[in-house]
């Protein structure tokens, strides 16, 4: 890994104090800055404890100050939780006494209106000016399991388990939700970070920290905004760490009406589902899959597809195998000379042994051990889904010795055994307290959660292989297209058809030939140096969908026609101001051959992941089929190919029923033209080329539009 930054090391610092103060604690049955400083002696901190409060007393045994210069100590952390309007004052003390690490807990800010925006300026100009790094406000604070520090102001008690998970929640709740959760699903934390508003330290910082903490293998998130996107799928590229994340808030900008169908497409939500994806990072919508997932990386890692199930129901071999079908797992057949030796065993020898392995008629849990052994030293087995059955009351204590070993064997083949145990609620509770290997409930989620795991890996792979994204090399005409950009800045406006479809060509795309008929000229004297058919389009900067304007005619045979067309064009447009008429563009039509198919090919610039690339199913039911792929760029002619694959019935592209297959290499160019485009043009905010007519003998833009940054 690399070294931590100036602001990771000052998050390591805020995470390791040596003395805190907790500001705005009293007596007061109320006051929730005395669960602060409680919840600081019941999961013991060991550093020291200050309390600064309005009224001077006492509390656990320790003065409450009345200001902060009343402690000649030193201090490395304050904990703020007053009325958001003194939260000024009391950051310059802080800053004044030499404290650059604050949490401030408070509500009141930014989330309540224009008085509390300005509240949140003066907090960034104040931190600014003494060089503080603070976490909230509106946020419950912190927590390091190593060292005791615990800073939220709900009451808490010291029974949650330590382990490796670290938790960056935006919500207090739902991160002491994780807390609860985890503990109760064997799942230990090392740290805790509620970030609330995240005016200064945010996910980034913290994720930028955790990813270097020694105490933390597994990242979790609960997010419902990301700031930076760059910078956060930088960090999780970089990372070996498993990054799981819960993006809630998923409307984003899809409710805004978009000026173009690539905005429309690429709503905020599908960019951060692609930009996570894209970074190795592994999203849940429903917290169960979440916490499976975290579960199954406690064992070791699964690297095929090679299931074997073991059973002592026969019916929950079936279920588990209908879930191993569902994710499409193989279920490898065992070697005969192994099932012998179990049928040895049997009493009654009425059941068929095969995969799954159905032991109902098995009742030695010794043999059971061996059995499992046995089947990891299988070289055509990847994993084990090990169900077993039983009454606590009857086989507990012989089950649970059982699941010790079969956990055992899985660390020492380094194969993963999935656990999944039937039994009453009270043994499961006992199960989950006393193991630290996971345990499963339900064969589908053991399973669902293995498919997960191998994904993530295959994912993890791909990246680390490829190492940093290079685009493809395009050829372009790059001060051509600077010059026309240019010209429609100087002209306050995106450039208009024609310069559109000339900034596709000059980028190295096949465009049809075309000719522009401003509305002073006579297209008799203006005549198409190329043949017929025709296609006529109004050329206007405030028309973005032309076909939802009556602005498009196709299918013209003649110049006769071309002619009828224009004038009744000229008739519709002419002296409406609002339109921005500029003239109109007479293109010739395509010959569209058996097997083409009409896409759409796009660029944005997001606010938080940068510039984006995009294809989907296009022409004028672009919105209709709305599934599309998304990247951010630069991308590697892998990625390429994956969106390309993403598509639904892309299996057509490779050619179906006597179609030949499409020229995929000119489909893979317009992608990284638009990519390189994004990438070279900073002032270019979206593109559209839609249709991008594709066939066997190659790609053709028909259409496009170009939006300037405003």
């Amino acid at each position: 890994m690399w070294p931590l930054t100036e602001r990771s090391f000052q998050v390591k610092k805020l995470f390791n104090p040596s003395s805190v103060v907790v500001m705005g604690v009293s007596n007061d049955p109320r006051n929730l800055g005395k669960e602060i400083a409680r919840n600081l002696f019941e999961f013991r901190f060991n550093g020291e404890i200050h309390f600064v409060g309005l009224d001077e007393g006492v509390l656990f045994g320790r003065r409450i100050h009345k200001s902060l210069d009343e402690i000649n100590e030193p201090i490395d952390l304050a904990i703020i939780l007053t009325p958001a309007q003194t939260i000024p004052d009391l950051l310059e003390q802080c800053g004044k006494k030499g404290i650059t690490r604050v949490i401030i807990e408070s509500g009141g800010f930014r989330e309540f209106g224009e008085k509390g925006v300005e509240l949140s300026q003066s907090l960034m100009d104040i931190a600014t000016r003494f060089g503080i790094r603070f976490i909230g406000p509106n946020c419950i604070g912190i927590m390091n399991a190593s060292n005791g520090l615990t800073t939220p102001f709900a009451r808490l008690h010291n029974t949650f388990r330590v382990g490796d998970v670290g938790i960056i929640a935006q919500s207090g709740g739902v991160g002491l939700s994780f807390l609860n959760m985890f503990d109760s699903e064997q799942l230990g934390f090392s740290k805790f970070a509620s970030i609330g508003n995240k005016l200064n330290i945010n996910e980034n910082d913290l994720l930028e920290y955790y990813i270097e903490d020694p105490d933390t293998s597994v990242i979790c998130m609960y997010l419902e905004s990301i700031q930076d996107g760059r910078r956060f799928t930088e960090l999780a590229r970089k990372s070996s760490k498993p990054i799981v994340v819960h993006k809630a808030n998923i409307g984003g900008q899809s409710q805004i009406i978009a000026q173009s169908h690539t905005d429309a497409l690429a709503n905020d939500d599908m960019v951060v589902e692609s930009a996570l994806k894209q970074a190795g990072m592994i999203r849940f919508r429903d917290i169960q899959s979440y916490v499976d997932f975290v579960k199954i990386l406690k064992i070791p890692r699964m690297r095929g597809r090679n299931l074997a199930i073991i059973s002592r129901s026969g019916g929950h071999a079936v279920i588990a195998a209908d879930a191993a079908a569902t994710y499409k797992f193989e279920l490898p057949p065992f070697n005969e000379d192994f099932l012998d030796q179990i049928r040895q065993k049997v009493r009654a020898n009425v059941i068929k042994l095969a995969n799954p392995l159905d032991l109902g008629d098995l009742f030695d849990f010794e043999v059971y051990v061996q059995i499992v052994e046995h089947t990891l030293q299988q070289s055509n087995v990847d994993g084990i889904l090990l169900l077993q059955t039983y009454f606590a009351a009857v086989e507990g204590e012989a089950s649970r010795k059982f699941l010790r070993s079969a956990a055992a064997l899985s660390s020492q083949y380094q194969k993963p055994i999935a656990l999944c145990v039937s039994t009453e609620q009270v043994e499961i509770s006992r199960l989950f307290k006393e193991f630290e290997f996971p345990i499963f409930i339900s064969p589908d989620r053991a399973v669902s959660a293995l498919d997960a795991s191998i994904k993530f890996e295959k994912r993890r792979e791909i990246i680390k292989m490829e190492g940093s994204q290079v685009p493809i090399p395009v050829d372009m005409d790059k001060p051509a297209i600077a010059r026309l950009i240019d010209k429609s800045i100087s002209e306050g406006r995106s450039p208009l058809l024609h310069e559109a479809m000339q900034i596709l060509s000059f980028a190295g795309l096949h465009v049809p030939d075309f000719t522009v008929l401003l509305p002073s000229q006579d297209i008799m004297n203006r005549q198409p140096d190329f043949p017929g058919p025709y296609a006529v389009k109004v050329i206007a900067s405030q028309i973005s969908h032309k076909s939802d304007w009556k602005g498009v005619v196709l299918g013209l045979k003649d110049l006769k026609e071309v002619k009828e067309s224009i004038d009744h064009i000229w008739g519709r447009f002419i002296g409406q101001i609002s339109v921005g008429l500029h003239g109109c563009f007479i293109q010739q039509m395509a010959r569209r051959e058996t097997g083409t198919y009409e896409l759409i090919v796009g660029g944005k610039r997001d606010p938080q992941f940068g510039p984006l690339a995009l294809v989907g199913y296009g022409g004028v039911l672009v919105e209709v089929f709305s599934k599309v792929s998304l990247r951010m760029v630069p991308i590697s002619d892998r990625e390429i190919d994956e969106m390309i694959d993403e598509l639904p019935g892309s299996e057509i592209f490779r050619g179906v029923r006597g179609r030949a297959p499409i020229d995929r290499a000119s489909l893979q160019k317009a992608i990284s033209t638009v990519s390189c485009l994004m990438m070279e043009f900073p002032q270019i905010d979206q593109i559209d080329i839609n249709p991008l007519w594709v066939s066997s003998s190659g790609s053709l833009a028909l259409d496009a539009r170009i939006f300037l940054k405003k």
